[in-house]
């Protein structure tokens, strides 16, 4: 699983960071795949997975706050990370 969302990340060139950008994303159509992680808080789970559903935009599942927002560069937590077509 680690794996997975580490090379859906890598071989992403343009990602969003954070639940205001990735929802824009999803919205507008840039967004393909959405990695949330594993600590976020159930109502912002529960959000980006139907907003994603409703417009077919893959959701997975990723790990605590502070690897992902490691693994996207960040220095502090990322609940969630929309990556761009």
């Amino acid at each position: 699983m680690a794996g997975e969302y580490e090379s859906l990340i890598d071989n992403s060139s343009k990602r969003f960071v954070g639940l205001k950008q990735v929802l824009r994303g999803i919205t507008d159509g840039t967004v393909w795949c959405v990695i949330v992680s594993s600590d976020c808080e159930e109502f912002i789970k529960t959000k980006l997975r139907n907003e994603a559903r409703g417009k077919g935009v893959e959701f997975k599942k990723g790990p605590e706050m502070t690897a992902l927002g490691r693994k996207v560069g960040i220095d502090v937590g990322a609940a969630v990370v929309g990556l761009v077509r």
